[in-house]
């Protein structure tokens, strides 16, 4: 006997009028659910002028209904280029909210109020949180509207250098990334400036040499002459010959914001050279030394005058000193000195206190949302 063949009862059952009611209702939800799908991008027009405004406006409050009644779609899965807007707020302050549905002409602020803000932020007294969340708003509004010129150029640098300056990496390279689109597309902008950055975050703070790689072949015979990718070039020799002495030479002399890349590398470097003069130098050395070499005072004080900037440093270093396990003693005129024989084996790298993501830790939460605190 077949053991696969069907018993009476359960053919019965397959047949009874609930079952097939079942099974229909079933197929009738898949015909409604395959009838619901947008069309295919190859149905729409590929035309781009003001004659399928209408259309594309159509179809972004039909594809806005549908999200808002799924709620399950973010802005990543839009065609913004069949959605693409022209904004009619005239509101300069605008806080930034994620996309989850089809832009909203009234929300979106037209090219001329775009400049009006990105002066706002610029001249604004206010932090950096405050200032990234406006940035960010007005990008999104650039991006909806497709506006890609010496407008979008700007706002891109102005975020790139703000983030640079509070050691936000990660906001950084988002603007990195669209500015590289931007500068081979011939838009005008500060090119050598960024590419030095650039250049300086893959050497820096990236172990993939890969992009360092590729990074260096892109620079042209021009571009390696210019001062800031020069500089960048040579804080990359001096890192890979272990060269501390030439890196704070460069560290001091860095032009634009190099320096504020090349100091979220200092602590690391700084950590580097005190193990090799421990290792070298026997039995001490004059922390004045150190605080010279290592970038924390310009000079050596000169005898019979105080300077304060140098006296600073040579507090500021004798603390370093102390906080990564640096054995020190006192000559016979009263002079720090670096024992090195034993700090070689007590040297160590602290864990970071009240490390931030964006890299200033005096920054409030709460001051993000204070919309005219100072």
């Amino acid at each position: 006997m077949n053991k696969n063949a069907l018993k009476p009862g359960a053919i019965a059952l397959a047949n009874s009028p609930e079952e097939r009611k079942r099974r229909e209702n079933r197929s009738k939800r898949f015909e409604k659910g395959k009838g619901s799908r947008p069309e295919n991008n190859h149905s729409r027009p590929k035309n781009g002028g003001t004659g399928n405004l209408y259309t594309r406006r159509d179809s972004a409050l039909i594809l806005g209904k549908d999200i808002g009644e799924r709620g399950s779609r973010v802005v990543e899965d839009i065609d913004l280029d069949a959605l693409t807007v022209t904004g009619t707020c005239q509101e300069i302050e605008k806080q930034y909210l994620r996309l989850t549905s089809a832009p909203d002409p009234t929300t979106v602020r037209p090219e001329e109020v775009l400049e009006k803000a990105l002066l706002m932020v610029q001249n604004s007294l206010k932090n950096y949180l405050y200032k990234c969340d406006q940035l960010k708003s007005i990008r999104q509004d650039l991006m909806v509207q497709r506006i890609w010129n010496e407008l979008a150029v700007k706002v891109y640098e102005t975020h790139a250098r703000l983030a640079i300056e509070v050691g936000d990496l990660a906001e950084y390279n988002l603007c990195q990334s669209q500015l590289r689109t931007l500068y081979a597309g011939g838009i005008k902008g500060c090119h050598m400036e960024f590419y030095a950055y650039n250049l300086l975050c893959v050497m820096l703070h990236s172990n993939n040499n890969r992009d360092l790689l590729s990074a260096m072949s892109r620079l042209s015979v021009e571009t390696k002459k210019s001062e800031p990718v020069k500089h960048a070039l040579a804080v990359h020799a001096a890192v890979n010959s272990g060269n501390y002495v030439l890196f704070f030479r460069l560290y001091k002399t860095a032009p634009n914001l190099n320096t504020c890349l090349m100091d979220l590398y200092v602590e690391k470097m700084r950590y580097t050279a005190v193990k090799c003069v421990s290792r070298s130098y026997r039995p001490t050395v004059p922390v004045s030394y150190i605080a010279r070499v290592l970038g924390f005072t310009k000079a050596l004080p000169k005898l019979g005058t105080t300077e304060e900037n140098d006296s600073s440093g040579l507090e500021e270093c004798v603390e370093w000193l102390k906080a990564h396990g640096a054995c020190l003693v006192s000559d016979n005129i009263g002079d720090m000195q670096l024992d090195t024989k034993a700090s070689s084996s007590t040297l160590y790298m602290p864990e970071p206190e009240d490390a931030a993501a964006h890299g200033d830790a005096d920054l409030a939460v709460n001051d993000f949302w204070r919309r005219k605190s100072s």
